[in-house]
């Protein structure tokens, strides 16, 4: 997008221009609505889906579109969506990237905050409300799910205790065993279990049992989570 004035024009009627969207997503149910969802809106054009952060950056390159609808969670990724935010970020800054999310998480917003990206929707909005998301962020207008931007904020100003920054001040290294940090460790720097038992020499049923109980140490509920503690904690 160049300028102002042809962000303006995307909002637009007769003469408004067409958004390119590239949608990644790993999984199919949901990418496949959300295609049909956008397939017949006037001045929306799907250019491309992926399954998988590497296709994702393959697409984009062909494409060049004007909005990357992303998904979190990439679990047959190598790296998750906010590592995947920075990479589209760092090669075009000014490209838009609306997170798609299912869960009702205050820390995802934080990160995604962090990264700034345009936006940060629940995948349970209506039609209308994600197109109208799509074209304001074009606009330059962020769009935010509200309920958990309020959450976030105020367990930013006043943390008590279950919520995630008390979690990583109170128990982060003192309860995790040096195995447990290990597999941390490594999981922060985007290495799948595979990689992990491969790197520590431990078997694929054992480094889940340490991420398991990394997560239940930690109170977070998915690889994602753990991967921003260990990150803002600088473990990577």
């Amino acid at each position: 997008m160049n300028g102002q004035n042809s962000k303006a024009n995307i909002i637009g009627s007769k003469s408004a221009k067409v958004v390119k969207i590239v949608l990644i997503d790993d999984h199919e149910i949901v990418r496949c609505g959300l295609a049909n969802m956008l397939k017949d809106e006037p001045h929306i054009l799907l250019v491309g889906d992926a399954s998988n952060a590497e296709d994702g950056l393959s697409i984009i390159a062909k494409t060049n579109p004007d909005v990357v609808l992303l998904d979190i969670q990439l679990n047959n990724s190598g790296i998750d969506g906010f590592s995947l935010v920075k990479i589209i970020k760092t090669q075009t800054p000014d490209r838009v990237v609306i997170m798609l999310t299912g869960f009702d998480s205050e820390l995802y917003l934080t990160e995604a905050l962090r990264n700034k990206v345009d936006g940060f929707i629940l995948k349970e909005l209506p039609q209308t409300l994600l197109v109208c998301a799509i074209k304001m962020a074009c606009y330059g207008i962020s769009v935010w799910d509200t309920k958990i931007l309020y959450r976030a904020l105020a367990n930013i100003q006043n943390p008590k205790e279950g919520d995630m920054e008390y979690l990583v001040s109170s128990k982060f290294g003192l309860e995790l065993t040096d195995k447990e940090k290990a597999v941390f460790r490594l999981l922060a720097k985007g290495y799948s279990n595979k990689d992990i038992g491969s790197g520590l020499n431990y078997r694929p049923s054992t480094v889940k049992k340490y991420v398991y109980t990394c997560m239940k140490k930690l109170g977070v509920r998915n690889r994602t989570q753990l991967a921003i503690l260990a990150n803002d904690n600088s473990l990577k």
